[in-house]
């Protein structure tokens, strides 16, 4: 089988299996490069791949250097790493290649802090602010749902009036990250803000413009600018919401398994991330011993 065929077929499996756009194409951008290289080097089959030509692979310059000649970070590099084992590992189960030769490539874990995060005393700034303009209580209810569920930028574009339930709190999440409805828990707070905003509308898409389903591109654009109008002086965008609710949650349970489940994570190892100590706590503590 050639390289681009196993690459096309497996990005079609993901697709099928559910996977978010946003996860295939990442897999499509990192395979692409993969796919490049391994034309230049005049290797067209899977068979083809040697581990050196995976360890040329993943010191060459498309790998190393981003488009604009910085070197990438060494999280974005391990992206390759995980996509071309992913690869193989797909088709070695199904008996395609004779051997696998990603077994020299060890992927690094990263546990860096989360990026840019609104503190416990900006998130109720941010909900209890009031919003300028005719689509202000719109885009109140917009980032404050964002903000105090957690849930990512596509869920909450594609969510329907239909999809929140006032009663029982709890909103239904038609496009998970695993491609299964889930559910989100609505705080009373937010319970209230929704109901403002739902009003007597009977269906349609939760948050619109001018008729239509705002879109994942124009809600980025909505929080960012909507947050600074709150009186937030710092780069919040849509995910950096996401990233304040799990910490903020964190902080206040200090329940990872909690945590993760908010998140809706496959995996605790991804949540842990947020049980990492502030610095200024940990140098509070340490003052208190002595």
């Amino acid at each position: 089988m050639t390289t681009r065929d196993a690459v096309n077929q497996y990005l079609a499996h993901l697709a099928a299996d559910g996977r978010s756009p946003h996860t295939i194409g990442a897999y499509r951008r990192d395979l692409s490069t993969f796919i490049r290289f391994t034309a230049r080097e005049k290797l067209h089959e899977l068979d083809d791949v040697t581990p050196e030509t995976l360890t040329r692979f993943m010191t060459s310059y498309d790998v190393r250097y981003a488009t604009n000649g910085c070197s990438r970070a060494s999280a974005s590099v391990n992206r390759y790493r995980v996509a071309v084992k992913a690869l193989y590992a797909f088709w070695e189960a199904r008996w395609v290649v004779a051997r696998n030769p990603t077994a020299i490539l060890r992927c690094q874990k990263h546990r860096g802090l989360p990026p840019v995060v609104l503190d416990a005393a900006e998130i109720t700034k941010v909900v209890n602010s009031q919003l300028r303009g005719n689509n202000g209580p719109r885009d109140h209810a917009l980032i404050s749902f964002m903000l105090l569920t957690g849930c990512r930028l596509a869920e909450t574009a594609a969510l329907d009036v239909t999809d929140i339930d006032l009663e029982v709190q709890v909103a239904v999440l038609r496009t998970t990250k695993g491609g299964d409805p889930d559910r989100v828990m609505l705080s009373p707070t937010l319970a209230k803000i929704l109901r403002a905003h739902i009003g007597n509308i009977q269906d349609g898409p939760l948050f619109m413009a001018a008729g239509r389903r705002l879109s994942t591109r124009q809600i980025q654009r909505i929080v960012t600018a909507r947050v600074l109008e709150a009186g937030i002086d710092k780069p919040i965008t849509a995910h950096s919401l996401r990233h304040s609710f799990a910490t903020a949650l964190y902080n206040s349970t200090c329940d990872i398994r909690l945590v993760q489940q908010a998140l809706r994570h496959t995996h605790v190892t991804t949540t842990e991330l947020y049980a990492q100590i502030d610095p200024s706590r940990w140098r509070r503590e340490v003052a208190r011993i002595a």
